[in-house]
Formats: structure tokens, C-alpha cells, sequence
């Protein structure tokens, strides 16, 4: 038997706020409206680490720049 994961509260407060039936145009936008706000947030703590760690947006784009995820997550973490 496969148990699913509890909801979340963010998940449990979506779902009453949208228990009605949508368009699929308004499904879309609500999408677009959360992954604009979750792009926002994550914009801004990039901006965070990056000025806690005295990147420049360069060296940032250089130190993203990688093929294989796998090796460059063993490098991350060889250097901590």
C-alpha cells in the first residue's frame, strides 16, 4: 500500500480557497500568479546569498554554468 504525504497547509488553504469550478484560462493564470510570486521570492534570496558571499552576477552565471548536475554537486560539495 502507498501511503501519500500529509497536505500542507499552503496546499490545504489553496484548496479552500478554489473549491469551485475554474476556466481553464483562469487555471492559467493562477498558475502564472504563483510561479510569478515563487519567482520573486527566489530572486530575492538569490540576490541575499549573493551579496552575503561577495558574488558578482558573473561569477554566479560562471559558477552555474555545468553540464552534469551529479559532478557538480559533488564539487559544491568537496569545497564546503
Amino acid at each position: 500500500m502507498v501511503v501519500s504525504p500529509r497536505l500542507t497547509n499552503a496546499q490545504l488553504a489553496l484548496l479552500e480557497m478554489f473549491s469551485f469550478e475554474m476556466s481553464e484560462a483562469e487555471v492559467l493564470a493562477m498558475r502564472q500568479t504563483l510561479m510569478q510570486h515563487f519567482r520573486t521570492r527566489l530572486e530575492e534570496e538569490v540576490q541575499k546569498a549573493t551579496q552575503l558571499k561577495g558574488l558578482t552576477t558573473a561569477q554566479l552565471e560562471e559558477q552555474m554554468n555545468f553540464e552534469n548536475r551529479t559532478e557538480r554537486l559533488d564539487q559544491i560539495r568537496a569545497a564546503q
